[in-house]
């Protein structure tokens, strides 16, 4: 064993004498030199002379030498081969795999950045670029626990910036993580220069974590645009939160420096119905209809005046619907006949009653007649008794 040794150690000498050589000339600035003479020694006949750890490190120092010439796929490649070696020192490797990880960044390679960054973190530290191509990759192939992991090694390490802030709170909303989300937009909104974007993606988590008077907070920071509003509004009258709905588009509406449209006031009046603030809602169904009435909501205003028995609007707002082309509408002929009923004009009672038993099938308007007719009997007997 004594001899080979002996016969090995020029070898083994003249090995890392020629690298050294190879990394003499990078040193210098001679990078085009250095290729070639490690190309040579890496293709030599008696490469078997190299060991693995010579070959390994000579491709390393072509990778050095490729990125100086700004030859990136060439770098790449070699870089690659170093590492498939598994034969490199550990600084060697670190490095190697340091480099490997950009580049494949750079060529969206996302799956060979999460396997070199993995590897990385399992033999080496996980340096924070690396952690953060990693969590960029795995945001891009939509792998948004892994996004949150790197995020996560970031944030512990004390080297999470605001764009990492920013993909561990979207990852966290795009897995429905939404109270984790709104800690880590919390994190971020402390930042003096913070985007309003960034606000509105903050209301936005705190909106689906259920933390609402948070989520204005934010949106009022953020002078969020009206759409979001109508978004978060939307959400809570599907989820069944009207008196929610109606906080958030009140606040909207209040930010606008305009006046309202007539879909937005309309919006109001359909979060007023779902928190059953019937009045409210017909005073602001009134006002749309002062400036722009239609069918739509002159029939919402005679429902909702009829619902709360002013039975005197219902007239006066079914004969303005009437003319918008609401005579085929049975309901509006219903409401009128009771209201003209309650409200003592037999009349009109007896006018819209003809009309809404000429639409009814139910029997409910005949009802109704009998009804008419035992009034005016009553009526008819009482002038009597005053007349005698």
């Amino acid at each position: 064993m004594l001899a080979s040794m002996l016969v090995l150690a020029p070898a083994y000498g003249q090995q890392a004498a020629s690298v050294d050589a190879v990394s003499g000339l990078i040193q210098q600035g001679a990078y085009q030199q250095a290729l070639q003479n490690s190309q040579t020694l890496l293709t030599a006949e008696d490469d078997a002379a190299l060991d693995s750890s010579a070959r390994a490190e000579l491709l390393r120092l072509q990778g050095v030498a490729h990125l100086y010439l700004q030859q990136r796929a060439e770098a790449y490649r070699s870089y690659r081969q170093a590492l498939a070696l598994n034969a490199l020192s550990k600084d060697g490797e670190a490095d190697a795999l340091s480099a490997v990880i950009t580049l494949a960044y750079r060529v969206k390679q996302y799956d060979e950045v999460l396997r070199y960054a993995r590897q990385m973190a399992d033999h080496h530290e996980l340096l924070p670029h690396a952690s953060r191509l990693a969590m960029q990759s795995a945001y891009a192939l939509s792998r948004y626990d892994v996004a949150i992991d790197y995020a996560s090694r970031l944030q512990k390490s004390g080297n999470a910036d605001a764009f990492t802030l920013q993909t561990k709170g979207l990852s966290e909303m795009a897995l429905s993580q939404f109270s984790a989300a709104a800690r880590t937009f919390d994190v971020l909104a402390q930042q003096d220069d913070v985007a309003p974007k960034w606000l509105a993606q903050a209301a936005r988590a705190h909106a689906h974590a259920g933390s609402h008077s948070q989520a204005r907070q934010y949106l009022a920071r953020a002078r969020a645009d009206i759409a979001l509003y109508r978004t978060l509004t939307l959400e809570q009258l599907e989820q069944t939160q009207p008196q929610e709905a109606l906080a958030y588009w009140q606040q909207g509406l209040s930010q606008l420096d305009r006046v309202p449209t007539r879909d937005e006031q309309l919006l109001l009046v359909q979060c007023l119905l779902q928190d059953n603030q019937r009045v409210a809602a017909l005073n602001r169904v009134s006002e749309i209809n002062l400036s722009a009435p239609d069918k739509q909501t002159l029939k919402l205003q005679v429902m909702l005046a009829y619902q709360l028995k002013r039975w005197q609007e219902v007239i006066d707002t079914s004969q303005v619907a009437l003319s918008h082309g609401l005579k085929e509408d049975r309901m509006l002929w219903q409401w009128l006949s009771i209201s003209a009923i309650k409200a003592g004009d037999y009349a009109l009672a007896d006018f819209a009653l003809n009309e809404w038993q000429a639409r009814d099938t139910s029997g409910l308007a005949e009802r109704w007649r009998e009804t008419l007719e035992l009034l005016k009997a009553g009526r008819a007997s009482l002038s009597d008794l005053s007349i005698s």
